[in-house]
């Protein structure tokens, strides 16, 4: 931009003036931020676990354990399990939530090994089944709750009407029996189902007893010398314990992340500016390429101006392929000029919201990143315009 001034050189106020190897050229800082990966925890629930692993990728994990005592949940649903039917006996609904996801205000990302295991310990000497029941809740930004099933596949089932079975004591057993159970991406589509950003997660398991048996029938006739296989044993427990594992390596499909750069410093009176060059200078220690949006944001946090074009991070920085550290960051800098709107939208703005458009490298097969906690995005963003004057 080209400035014309007349003045004398004691008129001239000179507070601040940087002026560069080109002559006129006036430069100041408007603000920076670093943006890190463990910034997405910030918000996470106190349930989950937050690790590290050995070479730095983040880790997420849940766990929870119940204890059913037979005979009171089938008192209170009234059941009487000494009676041989096929009956059903609904366990406590678990829940848990992942406010992190709340971060990505939009796109999709695929985990490359979540896991959801339960380990059942059962006291009672009867055939039993498991029904499990999965699914997602999320607000979305008109205020409505949106809710998505986990699709468990057939093969996961190894009993008809979608039961698992559960290994269970015999009546001469004084040990409980272990049955350990496994939900991933080849059983279910539960990397699909997370890449949905659920921001809470609801199980629903019922315990079937005597699945083996016909629907709506009774063993009403026992030969005499004949042993039941199964037995009510009232003081029966059956102990749960569910663990989520969730190593964050990843595959990101336009996802996009918000950052707010809130210390703000315009030191040029940009009520005598029709425009004004706008300088984004990125340090990508980020394992993927990047698109940034601008918006100026007021101190009630209304958008006062957007800037629409997207601004460039270099592609994805060399990695190391053990290690998956970054060699040297990409270095990209952006310059446009903004508009009246955005000159005069920048007198009043308190906040610079960066929205990251995020994207592993494409490839066939898909490929998955590590997160580790040690990668960054740095982002500087300066004002620039050219005086030029007469003393």
């Amino acid at each position: 931009m080209l400035l014309i001034s007349s003045c004398n050189s004691d008129q001239l106020d000179l507070e601040g003036l940087k002026l560069s190897e080109n002559n006129g050229l006036y430069a100041f800082p408007i603000g920076e931020t670093t943006y890190k990966l463990m910034d997405l925890l910030d918000d996470a629930d106190s349930s989950l676990t937050i690790d590290t692993v050995e070479n730095g990728m983040i880790f997420f994990s849940f766990e929870e354990s119940d204890t059913i005592k037979l005979a009171d949940e089938s008192t209170d649903q009234d059941i009487d399990l000494a009676v041989f039917l096929r009956q059903t006996v609904d366990f406590p609904t678990s829940s848990f939530s992942i406010p992190f996801f709340e971060t990505f205000e939009s796109g999709s990302f695929l985990l490359e090994d979540p896991i959801l295991n339960f380990n059942i310990t059962n006291e009672l000497r009867m055939p039993i089944a498991i029904e499990l029941a999965i699914y997602g809740t999320k607000i979305n930004d008109d205020g409505d709750t949106l809710r998505k099933e986990l699709e468990i596949y057939d093969s996961f089932f190894d009993l008809n009407d979608s039961l698992r079975s559960i290994l269970n004591p015999s009546l001469t057993d004084t040990a409980a029996a272990l049955t350990l159970i496994t939900l991933d991406k080849t059983s279910s589509d539960f990397d699909q189902f997370l890449g949905w950003t659920p921001e809470n997660i609801y199980m629903s398991m019922s315990m079937i007893a005597n699945p083996d048996l016909p629907e709506d029938s009774i063993l009403v006739f026992l030969p005499p010398d004949t042993i039941p296989d199964r037995d009510f044993n009232e003081d029966a427990q059956i102990f749960t314990n569910m663990s989520l594992e969730l190593p964050m390596s990843l595959h990101l499909d336009d996802l996009v992340v918000p950052v707010n750069l809130d210390s703000i410093t315009v030191d040029v009176d940009v009520a005598t500016l029709d425009s004004l060059q706008l300088r984004v200078v990125t340090y990508n220690n980020l394992p993927f390429g990047a698109l940034l949006n601008l918006q100026f944001l007021n101190s009630s946090g209304d958008v006062l101006y957007s800037l629409e074009e997207g601004l460039k991070v270099l592609a994805n920085p060399n990695l190391n392929s053990i290690s998956f550290n970054i060699k040297e960051p990409e270095i990209n800098i952006n310059q446009v000029w903004l508009t009246e709107e955005g000159v005069d939208a920048l007198n009043d703005t308190q906040t610079i919201k960066i929205i990251m458009t995020l994207n592993t490298t494409d490839g066939a097969p898909t490929i998955y990143t590590p997160l580790l906690d040690e990668y960054t995005l740095e982002v500087k963003i300066s004002g620039k315009l050219r005086l030029s004057y007469e003393l």
